[in-house]
Formats: structure tokens, C-alpha cells, sequence
């Protein structure tokens, strides 16, 4: 598997276009170090557990987080980005719910492993059908407004600044024993991320839109970021 472009899969294309059409619009802080890679998705018709975020159950109709149920349809996308200033290794998930006539009716996101509604005054912030969604900077929990960060800003420049790189290779939940986690690589991915600390500007002014081009059905983003992982190991050298 060659790791250092998308994988190369023919999928459904009539999937994919309709997961273009509500992909998010991620805003990062004007001195984010990292962007978006690729894109895993997955598409709900009926309420099903979530293959990228085991935690969860993703709900249509009665139990969406809509309460009248306008819900039909929702579309799951983990968003890769290879780095969190932490350490190696990045996933965050945006879920946008459609109605039968197509309307974006709810989204949420995830924020340090958990999830939620990420809406403002009650609806989804819009371009057109694509959500708009801020990422920490460095770290890319997903929030709607600033609010959020606003209450943990502080830690989130520590974790951008004097913490950068601490968890070196991290290796846990879906992925964990699939990377190749030592002392050795550990502490390169340390060195590497020391150099790339930054202070948060918190003006979100870098536009990540996840395109079509970044879609792949979540499968096959999953078989691809192990070796992904192992790829950039090789390129940050000793």
C-alpha cells in the first residue's frame, strides 16, 4: 500500500458525491501547523453502531437529535489530519443529519473523545448544505462558536506550546497495538512536534474544506492509517 497518497479504491460514487454535499467546512486558528488528509465516511439510512467511533450509536428518525424526528438520513465523516500537536496519530468525526427533502436539520462533533450537538442558538452554522465547524487549534476538537474554547483556553495553549509532542506515538482505541509505539519512536515524535509548538493566534481564519476528492468509505481510510502512521515514522528520521 503506497501511504503517502489516499487510497486509490473505486467506490460508489453516487455515496460519495452525496457525502460531498454536506461535508463540513473546517476553520483552524491562522497558525495551525496541520490540515485535513483524508476523509473516512460512512452513510446511515437506519440507526447502527458507528465502526470509527466505537463509543457511539448513530441514531435516524425517532432517536436523531432532532425530537420530531426529521432526521432521515446521516452521514459520519473521521476526519484524518496525520498530527495532533500531542502526539502522532488524529482522528475527530463530524455527523451530519438530513431530512427527507435534503435540509442539514442537526450536526455534532466530537471534543476529546466525546460528542455532541454542535450547533449555535439551536441550529447548525451553514455554508449552503455544509456544516461550519472551528478545530482547536492543534488539537481539532470540533465546536460550533469559540464559546468552548474560550473555557479551556489556557490549557489548549499549554497543549499547543510547552506540551507539544508529550504522547509521542499514541496508541489506543481503534488502532491500538497497530502502531509500531517505542521509546525510540516515541521520543522522535517528541523532537518533531517540539519544533512545529506555536501559540494559538484564535482567529480562524485557515478554510479546510473536506472535498470530494478527500472522500473514501471509512473501510478503507481504516486499512490505510496504519501504514500511514508507519510512513511517517520513516520520514521524521532520527
Amino acid at each position: 500500500m503506497d501511504a503517502s497518497r489516499l487510497p486509490q479504491i473505486t467506490q460508489d460514487e453516487n455515496a460519495r458525491a452525496f457525502a460531498a454535499r454536506y461535508a463540513p467546512i473546517v476553520l483552524a486558528d491562522a497558525r495551525e501547523p496541520f490540515a485535513i488528509v483524508a476523509v473516512g465516511y460512512t452513510i446511515f439510512d437506519h440507526a447502527d453502531a458507528s465502526r470509527s467511533f466505537p463509543s457511539r450509536r448513530v441514531e435516524v428518525g425517532a432517536g436523531s437529535p432532532r425530537p420530531d424526528d426529521s432526521a432521515t438520513r446521516a452521514i459520519e465523516y473521521a476526519l484524518w489530519w496525520d498530527w495532533d500537536i500531542g502526539h502522532l496519530y488524529e482522528l475527530e468525526h463530524v455527523w451530519t443529519f438530513v431530512s427527507a427533502d435534503g435540509a442539514v436539520v442537526a450536526v455534532e462533533a466530537s471534543w476529546h473523545g466525546m460528542y455532541g450537538i454542535a450547533e449555535v442558538g439551536g441550529k447548525p452554522v451553514l455554508d449552503g448544505t455544509h456544516p461550519i465547524l472551528l478545530a482547536q487549534p492543534g488539537k481539532h476538537a470540533m465546536a460550533a462558536s469559540i464559546e468552548p474554547f474560550d473555557e479551556i483556553r489556557e490549557w489548549a495553549e499549554q497543549e499547543a506550546g510547552r506540551d507539544a509532542g508529550k504522547d509521542g506515538v499514541l496508541d489506543n482505541g481503534l488502532f491500538r497495538g497497530k502502531f509500531l509505539k517505542t521509546p525510540e519512536n516515541d521520543a522522535r515524535v517528541t523532537v518533531y512536534l517540539k519544533r512545529l509548538a506555536f501559540t494559538p493566534s484564535w482567529n480562524f481564519t485557515k478554510r479546510f474544506p473536506v472535498t470530494r476528492e478527500m472522500l473514501v468509505p471509512w473501510d478503507a481510510l481504516a486499512e490505510w492509517i496504519p501504514a500511514r502512521v508507519a510512513w511517517w515514522l520513516t520520514r521524521i528520521g532520527d
